[in-house]
């Protein structure tokens, strides 16, 4: 039951930091090739938080390359 949970929360919160991205930022911070090659990955449910370019901290790295965000710089 707890796996099923987590497996739950890793896939809603995927799936809002997927709908939430902005595909409209320059193209120096998204990068559509990170979102290609990531976006099916089935990302960890740790959560040490990583900060995108976008300014937006994401919960680790494989969530933010999903949405095609590098890393700030």
């Amino acid at each position: 039951m707890k796996t099923l949970l987590t497996n739950s929360l890793m896939i809603a919160t995927v799936a809002f930091c997927l709908a939430s991205c902005k595909k409209d930022l320059p193209d120096s911070c998204y990068d559509k090739t990170y979102h290609d090659e990531h976006k099916n990955d089935i990302c960890t449910a740790d959560c040490p938080g990583v900060t995108g370019c976008d300014g937006k901290t994401y919960c680790n790295e494989c969530v933010m390359h999903s949405n095609g965000i590098k890393h700030l710089q």
